[in-house]
């Protein structure tokens, strides 16, 4: 395993606690895994290189425990707000599911507590359209989990308010991309490079760096602005402003 880490990337250390005392998302691995090829927990995570001598490591522990119970930091923090201020809540949840399963019940939350229309074509045809793409929310939420510092004792944070929706990612870009020209400098720098490879491994990422340029043609396809991006107290943000076509079209309910 040690030739896909390096000294920064946390999520190759190892969790403190014996195999056996895991409660692990069997379901979820066994979806990764063919049939014939699974024969059980310990056997998957190994071919995933992910324990050594009866241990499993943090990236493996955060991908495939049924709960995280061991790291308050990697836990995702999702609120509906009253407006477009953190002042009032409408709705809140904790995401302390394993990090592959988070990513969905974040965009279920995020369903949930915004709008879908229906657009009437003049040729009669009818597209349901959501204030948001969600692809491009994925592909957001998935560089927050790969790419955040897991030495900040900060969450991701999901803020939804009326009018735009803002993802929080503990840590700072890192220094060899440039803000200003993030769609146009496909690089990936990987600061936490076993979770990458996990992910990598699950086919839900490439890790080929062009995912900025992915959320853009999502949210333009979808008639979203494109997505600002901006470092705020010590975060990475990506904001979303909802699309300009549900803003006027008919609302139905989910």
């Amino acid at each position: 395993m040690e030739e896909y880490s390096n000294a920064r990337d946390t999520t190759a250390a190892f969790v403190d606690i014996p195999l056996d005392e895991i409660s692990f998302d069997e379901e979820l691995i066994r979806k990764f895994s063919t049939e014939k090829d699974f024969k059980n927990v310990r056997d998957f995570l190994t071919q995933m290189r992910q324990i050594r001598d009866d241990k499993i490591t943090h990236a493996g522990y955060l991908c495939f425990a049924e709960k995280n119970r061991l790291f308050p930091n990697a836990v995702i923090k999702i609120a509906r707000f009253d407006g477009n201020t953190v002042t009032t809540f409408l709705d809140r949840k904790n995401i302390d599911s394993n990090m592959v399963r988070a990513v969905d019940e974040v965009l279920e939350f995020i369903k949930a507590h915004t709008s879908e229309g229906i657009i009437r074509h003049r040729s009669g045809k009818t597209e349901k359209r959501l204030d948001y793409p969600m692809d491009a929310l994925r592909e957001a939420l998935v560089n927050a989990i790969l790419h955040r510092d897991y030495t900040d004792t900060g969450n991701i944070q999901v803020r939804i308010f009326e009018d735009w929706l803002e993802i929080w990612s503990p840590g700072s870009l890192p220094k060899e991309l440039d803000l200003s020209r993030i769609l146009y400098e496909d690089r990936a720098i990987l600061k936490n490079s076993n979770l990458a490879m996990i992910f990598q491994n699950l086919g839900l990422v490439d890790n080929w760096g062009t995912g900025f340029k992915r959320m853009n043609d999502a949210c333009v396809e979808n008639g979203n602005p494109e997505p600002l991006y901006s470092q705020k107290a010590g975060a990475f943000v990506v904001t979303i402003h909802k699309s300009i076509l549900t803003a006027s079209i008919e609302h139905i309910p989910h």
